[in-house]
């Protein structure tokens, strides 16, 4: 969907387009309501990239259907599940705007989200998020997952932890194409992603409000653990090291702490979560 004209010309030179995916475990309803509202934003997206991942349940597919219609969403389909780090990739090379605002599937966007990142974007920031609001299965607040706010703090903090929230970020799309998208890390795509851009010299950037709603429920700690994401760990660690973002020693320690922590029971990895990760 187009600015309208009230917002023309474009709060953010180039335009921007929302990149969201889809895949079979998500919740229609939850959908439909991280959908519309991108499109309850006081600034609307000139463009909206969705991205089926795989075979979907009837019941998401007659959702994706009808929003497609409602507000011209552009819908690229995956014959077969491939992850959220190839499906975004794949977006990402439908879209011509200048910048990218990601968006996940069940995740509420704030009224306000655009228009405040597009206030804060200057000629050197690349990449730009802020602070989310972690809700529970019933839609009340858990916690809130604060950021840092300049560049220098940014590269400092991710030396030991993400420094942005992937569901609040706008970044320069052809940035992002030059270097060949997201890595194929399990659930850390995104911090490995961070560490290119970083370590190639792109600016980032955070503002300190809460723009974006998200569902951190049971579901969410059960997914960060196992032995499989224990090793998505490791080798994000091991990532780090090569794009210069921390040092081997460092690394090893801390690849190996939040591998057994991962391997732990969810209801210790909760406690843990709650306690040391959120405010």
């Amino acid at each position: 969907m187009i600015n309208s004209s009230d917002n023309y010309p474009p709060a953010i030179p180039g335009g921007f387009t929302v990149l969201m995916s889809v895949y079979k475990a998500d919740d229609p309803s939850k959908f439909e309501l991280a959908v519309k509202s991108v499109y309850a934003n006081t600034l609307l997206p000139d463009a909206f990239q969705l991205v089926v991942d795989g075979p979907i349940p009837d019941c998401l597919m007659s959702k994706v259907l009808e929003l497609q219609s409602q507000f011209a969403i552009n819908v690229l389909f995956l014959q077969k599940n491939m992850g959220l780090a190839v499906a975004l990739n794949h977006g990402i090379e439908k879209i011509s705007t200048e910048w990218i605002a990601r968006a996940d599937a069940d995740d509420i966007n704030l009224p306000n989200r655009f228009e405040i990142l597009a206030s804060k974007i200057d000629k050197g920031i690349d990449i730009i998020g802020s602070a989310i609001t972690e809700l529970d299965e019933i839609g009340l607040i858990t916690g809130e997952r604060l950021v840092p706010l300049d560049h220098r703090e940014i590269c400092r903090y991710a030396q030991k932890r993400n420094p942005f929230n992937h569901m609040t970020v706008m970044y320069r799309t052809n940035l992002v194409k030059r270097h060949k998208g997201y890595p194929s890390i399990y659930l850390r795509e995104d911090y490995a992603l961070w560490a290119i851009l970083l370590d190639c010299g792109a600016k980032g950037a955070n503002v300190p409000e809460s723009l974006v709603e998200v569902s951190a429920g049971k579901g969410l700690i059960r997914r960060r653990g196992g032995l499989k994401y224990a090793y998505g760990e490791l080798k994000l660690q091991h990532h780090l090291v090569r794009r210069n973002i921390k040092g081997v020693f460092s690394a090893a320690f801390d690849g190996a702490l939040r591998g057994f922590i991962f391997c732990l029971p969810p209801i210790i990895r909760a406690s843990i979560y709650r306690i040391f990760l959120r405010s």
